[in-house]
């Protein structure tokens, strides 16, 4: 299998691509290609372009681009997943599954059980990483787009980042009327365009934060009986969300050259 390389931005005019240091580093030390390999790369806009690699030397390499494609996107939906910030590292698990699972924007808000911690510099590097994950993911996955991983923001900045024509869906633990599968089957959702989703830290949101939900238009929705844990939760609900909206269970469409 040819690997995907994310390259982003790759002028259409040019028929050569310098490389970043990180991804020769990458091509040559772990994937232990040499000039004359090829690779595949993809700028996130939906192009897919076939390359030969011309140099790997030092810090240093290049890829002659001999072919490009148009990828359309298989997503059917355009889907933002407002998460809690979790405990320790289950945040960089979350935006990779969420980027495998087809999530268009990754919001990180801070609740009011989030514990607080890290310095400005130390968000920076962690949402640096964040970011290096989902395209390492996209990569993995053959996305022709990486998801947007957005700065870490308050709870109600979060809810405000919603389009006014998404579904907005917040999970509750404590939610006794509505389920996942009764909000999804709603003519609403059937016909939705795009969805917003929030999910709540280990300790769930507080009464206040789901009443201040509800008043900004959303609906809250319950898993069900078991309890998950916040990284089970969000996958959870992105594969019941990508399986009613058609992304998984369904055969992948042939790709057109463009």
């Amino acid at each position: 299998m040819i690997p995907r390389i994310y390259c982003p931005p790759i002028p259409e005019e040019n028929s050569a691509i310098e490389l970043a240091d990180d991804t020769v580093r990458y091509l040559r030390n772990v994937l232990r290609l040499w000039p004359g390999d090829e690779v595949l790369l993809f700028d996130g806009t939906g192009w897919e372009y076939r390359g030969v690699i011309e140099r790997l030397e030092g810090r240093g390499g290049a890829v002659r681009i001999v072919a490009r494609q148009h990828v359309p996107l298989e997503i059917p939906v355009r889907i933002t997943l407002a998460q809690a910030l979790p405990k320790g590292d289950k945040m960089e698990f979350i935006v990779q599954k969420a980027t495998e699972l087809g999530v268009a924007r990754v919001i990180p808000f801070r609740s009011s059980r989030t514990i607080p911690r890290r310095t400005e510099d130390r968000a920076a590097r962690r949402l640096e990483r964040w970011r290096r994950i989902a395209s390492e993911a996209a990569e993995q996955c053959g996305r022709a787009d990486v998801p947007e991983i957005a700065e870490t923001r308050s709870f109600a900045e979060a809810l405000g980042a919603a389009g006014p024509g998404a579904v907005k869906i917040l999970f509750w633990e404590a939610e006794a009327e509505h389920s996942i599968r009764e909000v999804l089957k709603s003519d609403e959702a059937r016909e939705a365009r795009e969805f917003f989703l929030v999910v709540g830290p280990e300790g769930g949101l507080s009464g206040e934060e789901v009443e201040t939900a509800r008043q900004a238009g959303f609906v809250t929705a319950s898993l069900g009986r078991l309890v998950l844990r916040v990284e089970t939760a969000a996958l959870a609900i992105l594969a019941i969300l990508q399986y009613e909206c058609g992304l998984i269970g369904t055969l992948k469409r042939n790709i057109q050259d463009g």
